[in-house]
C-alpha cells in the first residue's frame, strides 16, 4: 500500500489537534455532569496540555540544549516523544489535583483517555512518515514517497536510489502502535473500578504503555527513531529503558495497591480558594511565555483553546464572588499578563485570500428545564393556571458548508449546515419521560463589514426552543412546543479584530443548539484578525451566560467552542441542570489568493 499525500504535515497537526480536541471534550462532559467548577477543570487541562506538550519536545533535547531552547526560537529541534508528553503530562495532572483536590473519577478518566489521545496522534505520524517500521514484505506493508522522513532515511543509508518514487515496503508500526494503544485505553476502563486505590489505574495503564513500546520496537526502523541505536545484547538502549520501566511501574503498583496503606492521591472538594487560580494562572502565563519559541502554532493552540476559557470564567467568578471584592482590581491585572503572552504567541500574518470553502462539524450537549402552565382556571385575581416542571437532556451533532469570499473591506458568506440529535424530556412532576428526534436544515448568508456585519436565514426541520409556556389546554402531552420553521438573523457593531458587539437570533452552526436562539455578547480578537475571537454574552431565553472562543490554527484549520453556564432556574425538585457545551471544528480548502 503506497501512502501518497500531498501535505502530510497537515494531516499530523490534524491528529495532533484532534486527540487534545478528545480529552478535551470528554473531559469537560464528564465535568458538567459531576458539576465541577468549570474553571478549575479547564485550568487543570491547561495545565496537562502545557506539561504534554513541553514534554514531548523536551524530551528528546539534551539537558544541556534547554537553556538556548528558552533563549530564542528553536526551530532546529523539531522532534517529538510519546513517552516524554505521557511522563511530562502525568506531573501536570499530579499538580493540578493537589491544587484543585479533583477526586478519583477524574484520575481514573485521565488513566484511559491518554493512551487513547496518543492512539489517535499516531495516526498522524502513520500518514507523515515519521518513526516508519522496518522492511516488510507483508501485504498489509506501505511505502512512502520523496519527501518524507522513511525515503530520506532510506536512501542515506543506501537501501534505494536517489530516483526511486518510493521507499522499500515497511511495517505500518504507527497503526500496530495505534490500535494497542486503543486497547491499553479500553482495558485501563474496564479495569479501573477494581483497584482499591486513587491512582493505581493510572500506574496500570503506565505498565500497560511501557511493555507496549518494548515490544512494538521490534518492528520499528531505529533509523525512524530520535533516540540514540546503542545496543545492548541485542536491544538498543532505548527498549531496555522501556523494560526497566514497565517492571519499575509494575514494582510500584504492586507495593503501593497491597503494601501501603496512604493515598499518594487524596481527593477533596475541587477549587478551595479563589486566589489560587490567579496565582495559577500567572504561573502557567510565565511558563507559556518562557517556552514560546519551542511551541509551533498547533502545539500553542490546544493550550489556548482551555486557557482562554478558563481566564474568562476566573474573570467572571472575581467579580460575582464576595470573598474578593475588595481586591477585584488589583487581582484582575493577573488576568491582563495572560492576554499579553496571548498575543506574543499566536501568529499574526497570515496569507491574503480571496475566496475559499469551508466544512464545520460538531455538536453539542447539556440539559435545561422549563415550567408548563395549562388548565386554565378564574381565580380571585384573574385567570390562574395549574402547572407542571420538565426537564430536557439533548445531544445534538451537525455539519456544514459554506462559501468565503474576503474583499478588501468586507467578507461575505454563504452556506447551510445540517443538524440532528436526540432530546429526551423528563416530566418531573410525574416521573415519565419521552424522546424524541430533531433535525434542522439551515440555509444562511452573512456579511462582515470592518464595522458592521449582518445576516439572515432559516431553519427547516423538527425544532425546539427553550422556553416556559403557557397553554390553554386541560391536559398536557410535552413540556416543548415543536416548530417547523423558524428564522434567523444577526447584526454586529464594532470591528471585531478588536472589540465589537453583536446580536443573534438563531445562528448557531453547525449544530442546531435546542435552547439558544436569542442571544447578545461582546468580544475582541486582540488585534490579531476576525479570525480570533473571545466573547461573553448573555442568552435571553435562558437568562444566563455564556463564554466563546474562537482561533484559526492554521491556514486550513479551526476550531469554535462555547460554553453557556448553568441557569438560575427554580425547580421544586432535587434535580438542577448543569452547564451545556456546544463545540465545533471547521476545514478550509480551495483558497485562491490574490
Amino acid at each position: 500500500m503506497d501512502i501518497t499525500i500531498e501535505n502530510p504535515r497537515f494531516y499530523f497537526k490534524l491528529f495532533y489537534l484532534l486527540a487534545f480536541v478528545f480529552i478535551y471534550a470528554m473531559v469537560l462532559y464528564k465535568s458538567v455532569k459531576r458539576k465541577y467548577h468549570l474553571r478549575s477543570v479547564l485550568l487543570m487541562l491547561t495545565t496537562i496540555s502545557l506539561f504534554t506538550v513541553l514534554g514531548s519536545r523536551l524530551f528528546t533535547i539534551s539537558i544541556d540544549h534547554w537553556l538556548s531552547v528558552i533563549q530564542s526560537p528553536a526551530t532546529e529541534f523539531n522532534n517529538r516523544s510519546a513517552v516524554g508528553g505521557l511522563l511530562f503530562g502525568l506531573v501536570g495532572l499530579v499538580i493540578s489535583q493537589r491544587v484543585f483536590g479533583f477526586n478519583r473519577p477524574m484520575l481514573d478518566l485521565y488513566a484511559w483517555l491518554g493512551p487513547i489521545a496518543l492512539g489517535i496522534i499516531k495516526f498522524g505520524c502513520l500518514f507523515n512518515g515519521c518513526c516508519y517500521g522496518v522492511p516488510s514484505n507483508a501485504f498489509w506493508a506501505v511505502r512512502y514517497p520523496v519527501g518524507t522522513h522513511a525515503h530520506f532515511n532510506q536512501w542515506s543509508a543506501g537501501l534505494i536510489p536517489s530516483d526511486m518514487a518510493t521507499t522499500l515496503s515497511v511495517h505500518p508500526v504507527q497503526l500496530y502502535e495505534s490500535l494497542i494503544l486503543f486497547v491499553v485505553g479500553f482495558i485501563v476502563c474496564k479495569t479501573h473500578k477494581y483497584w482499591r486505590k486513587n491512582f493505581s489505574a493510572i500506574v496500570s495503564g503506565l505498565v500497560l504503555f511501557f511493555f507496549m513500546r518494548f515490544g512494538i520496537e521490534f518492528f520499528r526502523d531505529p533509523s525512524g527513531s530520535q533516540f540514540n541505536d546503542v545496543y545492548y545484547y541485542g536491544l538498543r538502549w532505548y527498549q531496555w529503558s522501556m523494560l526497566l520501566y514497565g517492571v519499575l511501574a509494575s514494582v510500584i503498583l504492586l507495593i503501593y495497591e497491597r503494601y501501603l496503606s496512604i493515598e499518594l492521591i487524596k481527593g477533596r472538594q475541587n477549587s478551595p480558594f479563589l486566589h489560587a487560580d490567579f496565582m495559577y494562572i500567572i504561573l502557567i502565563s510565565l511558563g507559556l511565555y518562557t517556552f514560546k519559541g519551542l511551541l509551533s502554532t498547533y502545539e500553542i493552540a490546544v493550550i489556548w483553546i482551555k486557557f482562554l476559557p478558563a481566564i474568562v470564567l476566573s474573570g467572571y467568578y472575581l467579580f460575582t464572588d464576595n470573598r474578593l471584592k475588595r481586591y477585584r482590581w488589583i487581582t484582575s491585572l493577573a488576568l491582563v499578563m495572560p492576554v499579553y503572552v496571548f498575543a506574543q504567541t499566536i501568529p499574526t500574518q497570515k496569507p491574503v485570500v480571496k475566496q475559499y470553502h469551508r466544512i464545520d462539524v460538531g455538536g453539542s450537549f447539556g440539559d435545561f428545564a422549563n415550567e408548563v402552565r395549562f388548565n386554565p382556571q378564574e381565580g380571585e385575581c384573574g385567570t390562574t393556571y395549574d402547572s407542571q416542571y420538565f426537564k430536557q437532556t439533548y445531544s445534538v451533532v451537525g455539519g456544514g458548508y459554506s462559501f468565503i469570499t474576503e474583499k478588501k473591506k468586507s467578507k461575505i458568506t454563504y452556506g447551510a449546515n445540517l443538524s440532528a440529535g436526540t432530546i429526551k424530556s423528563t416530566n418531573l412532576s410525574a416521573n415519565t419521560s419521552e424522546s424524541d428526534f430533531i433535525f434542522g436544515v439551515n440555509p444562511y448568508f452573512k456579511v462582515d463589514g470592518k464595522w458592521l456585519g449582518g445576516g439572515g436565514g432559516f431553519q427547516l426541520g423538527n425544532l425546539r426552543v427553550n422556553k416556559d409556556e403557557t397553554i390553554d389546554e386541560n391536559n398536557i402531552g410535552d413540556a416543548q412546543k415543536t416548530y417547523t420553521i423558524l428564522p434567523e438573523f444577526y447584526v454586529r457593531l464594532g470591528p471585531k479584530k478588536y472589540f465589537d458587539i453583536d446580536y443573534n437570533y438563531g445562528f448557531m452552526y453547525p449544530s442546531a443548539f435546542p435552547t439558544l436562539y436569542s442571544r447578545v455578547s461582546i468580544g475582541s480578537g486582540f488585534g490579531l484578525s476576525d479570525n480570533y475571537s473571545l466573547r461573553y454574552g448573555h442568552i435571553l431565553n435562558l437568562d444566563t451566560g455564556y463564554i466563546s472562543a474562537e482561533a484559526l490554527i492554521t491556514e486550513q484549520f479551526g476550531i469554535n467552542i462555547m460554553y453557556i453556564f448553568e441557569e438560575d432556574y427554580y425547580l421544586p425538585f432535587d434535580d438542577n441542570t448543569s452547564g451545556k457545551m456546544v463545540f465545533s471544528l471547521n476545514y478550509r480548502f480551495g483558497h485562491k489568493s490574490k
